[in-house]
């Protein structure tokens, strides 16, 4: 099991144009998708299928980042990628928008806890768990190197960056940008 931890990189919580964490670390895209979440926070029911919720999420509010039970479910457009970039950031705050450098992008809440946030790929992928500091957060999820829906496989040039920020209240899911290649996806 591979363990990323603050250490990776710190700055001062009282500077708002760094994060206080970073770390870059390479997660496991399949069937399309990657699973993010906090064991605690998760919420099964016997009669859902939160995998399954997430992902109808994803695909009926077209913003191809769905949420169910404490589950998040990012959609990529490639098949698999075993060796996806992602970069995880924690704020103080919310970080200025820069949404002109990603060519998708979401944001969620995101419930952590334990302080361990989990990234795993779809079908039953290995766990890959950050620490992190537990709370409450607005997650903003930022795509980029996309090509086209479907065509990308093994190593492609998908990357991701999850920012997250301390919340007070709970907020509805938003889409900031919208990558034109999802409008193929059937």
């Amino acid at each position: 099991m591979v363990v990323v931890s603050a250490i990776d990189i710190f700055f001062d919580m009282t500077n708002p144009d760094r994060p206080a964490f970073a770390a870059d670390l390479h997660v496991s895209a399949d069937y399309g998708q990657i699973y993010i979440y906090s064991d605690a926070a998760v919420i099964e029911d016997d009669e859902d299928n939160l995998f399954l919720d997430a992902l109808d999420d994803a695909v009926d509010s077209q913003r191809f980042v769905g949420t169910a039970g404490g589950l998040i479910d990012l959609m990529t457009p490639g098949q698999w990628n075993f060796e996806t970039p992602m970069r995880v950031e924690v704020w103080a705050a919310e970080p200025s928008a820069d949404t002109g450098n990603w060519s998708h992008e979401v944001d969620v809440d995101l419930d952590i806890p334990d302080g361990q946030l989990i990234f795993q790929a779809s079908g039953g992928g290995t766990p890959i768990p950050v620490e992190l500091p537990a709370g409450r957060y607005r997650a903003r999820i930022s795509g980029a190197g996309y090509t086209t829906l479907g065509h990308a496989g093994a190593d492609g040039d998908d990357h991701y960056r999850l920012r997250l920020w301390p919340r007070a209240n709970d907020t509805d899911p938003k889409l900031r940008r919208f990558w034109p290649g999802w409008e193929n996806y059937s």
